[in-house]
């Protein structure tokens, strides 16, 4: 008996020496942003992998870097800044992006009569004056012509009641936390996002030091298909994850409904393509890397492959784990493969006379650079030329336009309540609809019409040789083949808005898209769904 006492004493010592305290900390205060993690914990996804968690909510007096890098936490989660710190040296890895498009969107009231981003040139604009921060709204708005030198800029004060008030025309915000509170007030506003304008960053990224996984791998892994289960429960149980919030972690003070609404917003974020959460693509990190570099915030490329977690299904990345006892096999298997290939180059060139002369190789780099001339004017999302590609493009139709009168047209075209098909039916539905919409223009058009995505919902076509009435017949024809073909869940009719206007002879770039760009605001204000001219 007492054998078996202390058989059972040392299995419920192992036991307990197996359960491992972790701490994370979060970029903001707790709401469903967080519910995955808070999910995980209450549920006993963590307790049943021998993980005791403590979430800590963000903490201003405190940099979070400094505080993983001195073991005081063990998780974070933050935005895809964390590359910046990368590029300082600092060792941290990235477990996996708990949104795949960041929620954080440049917010304005309705009624400052604000459509394009041009217009909020010396207007008042609220962001953290940390830059790497707000990097996606700053190169948003600097792809569109504003500087932050143009814009007066606010500290940001996190107080929806300073837009409400007009202290400020602008605020940054989560599209899951401030918009909500002014659709409650009946408040009407309209947003623009980064994504739509192609700086589409991840959000809410689960890192730790490189140390840290070294040291702990098993339990890193844990944490990480935990949380993952966490997440994936939150959003199949929204209204129930939602009242967990409300009733243990609502330091906020949020109302329930608020809560649930934020779930179902911040649930079209989370997954990828495939129907994933959490996952981390190398050729998106790049290129957003690549815009904080253009921003002089990183001065160099981070390596990728080792910022991304091991286990984290990456696109275009390959881990190998080969362990000693098989090492001298593989090696021979290589030796052996690279030989093989060897000969056979040397049979090719010998016996078929395969030559590789400097002139096939120049050809071979030409095409290569004019591809990559052509992807700078491509829109990613609907392969039709973007803003880029029609500055120049009108250009030089005005310089023709001058010396030999070639007249043209313009048509600039909005598609109708775009924000509230994102909402309601969530921004894949939406990025279709873009889709659709630019396969149907382009079967409208002749050959050698310009056709170009110029914003989130903006598109303009250029119509050579083509006069204002003849303009009119293409605009008309485009609203009634929108209406009959372009359709959500085949039943909801999509409609557009369109300004038109002929060239004249005292236009120049400028003069000419603020007149379009004015027949098109006429359309909006006056029903929708028509051109004016």
């Amino acid at each position: 008996m007492k054998i078996l006492f202390m058989i059972i004493l040392i299995f419920i010592s192992i036991n307990a020496q197996e359960i491992k305290d972790i701490k994370v900390q979060f970029s903001w205060k707790n709401q469903f942003q967080f519910a995955g993690f808070i999910i995980a914990k209450e549920k006993g996804f963590y307790k049943d992998l021998g993980l005791n968690v403590k979430l800590l909510e963000f903490d201003p007096n405190r940099k979070q870097i400094d505080m993983i890098k001195g073991g005081e936490i063990d998780f974070a989660v933050n935005r895809s800044s964390i590359l910046i710190d990368k590029s300082k040296g600092q060792n941290i890895v990235a477990l996996g992006a708990i949104f795949q498009h960041s929620p954080l969107v440049l917010l304005i009231k309705d009624n400052k009569n604000i459509e394009k981003i041009e217009q909020l040139e010396n207007k008042k604009v609220m962001i953290t004056t940390d830059a790497k921060f707000s990097a996606s709204i700053i190169a948003m708005l600097n792809a569109n012509g504003i500087e932050l030198s143009q814009i007066k800029i606010l500290k940001h004060s996190f107080n929806i009641e300073d837009l409400i008030n007009d202290k400020t025309d602008a605020m940054a915000s989560y599209i899951s936390n401030e918009p909500i509170v002014l659709e409650e007030k009946n408040i009407a506003y309209k947003v623009f996002d980064p994504k739509v304008y192609g700086f589409d960053f991840y959000d809410d990224i689960i890192y730790t030091t490189s140390l840290f996984i070294k040291n702990n791998p098993n339990i890193t892994k844990k944490f990480y298909e935990a949380t993952i289960r966490g997440w994936n429960y939150a959003f199949e149980n929204i209204p129930q994850t939602a009242e967990l919030i409300y009733e243990k972690y609502n330091t906020q003070n949020k109302s329930l409904n608020s809560l649930i609404k934020e779930g179902k917003i911040l649930k079209n974020y989370a997954y990828d393509k495939h129907g994933n959460i959490g996952t981390l693509d190398k050729d998106r990190l790049v290129k957003i890397n690549d815009v904080y570099r253009l921003m002089g915030l990183v001065k160099k490329q981070n390596n990728i492959e080792e910022f991304i977690y091991k286990e984290n299904s990456v696109k275009n990345s390959i881990n190998l784990v080969i362990s000693d006892k098989n090492l001298y096999i593989y090696i021979l298997i290589s030796v052996f493969v690279i030989f093989i290939i060897v000969l056979l180059i040397i049979y090719f060139v010998i016996k078929k006379k395969w030559l590789i002369t400097s002139y096939v190789f120049e050809k071979e780099m030409k095409q290569k650079t004019k591809q990559l001339k052509e992807e700078v004017y491509i829109d990613a999302l609907t392969n039709i030329k973007n803003r880029k590609a029609f500055d120049e493009k009108l250009a030089v139709m005005l310089n023709d336009y001058k010396r030999y009168k070639n007249i043209f047209s313009i048509i600039y075209i909005d598609i109708d309540n775009f924000k509230t098909i994102n909402d309601n039916y969530g921004h894949k539905i939406g990025d279709e609809v873009l889709c659709n919409f630019c396969r149907l223009v382009e079967t409208k058009l002749r050959s050698n019409d310009y056709f170009y995505r110029v914003g989130g919902e903006e598109f303009i076509i250029l119509l050579p040789n083509t006069n204002i009435e003849n303009g009119i017949k293409v605009s008309e024809k485009l609203l009634e083949s929108t209406k009959e073909k372009i359709k959500i869940e085949n039943k909801i009719c999509v409609t557009i808005s369109i300004g038109l206007c002929e060239v004249k002879d005292e236009d120049d770039v400028c003069t000419l898209y603020k007149r379009v760009d004015s027949l098109l605001y006429k359309s909006k204000t006056e029903g929708k769904d028509r051109v004016s001219y």
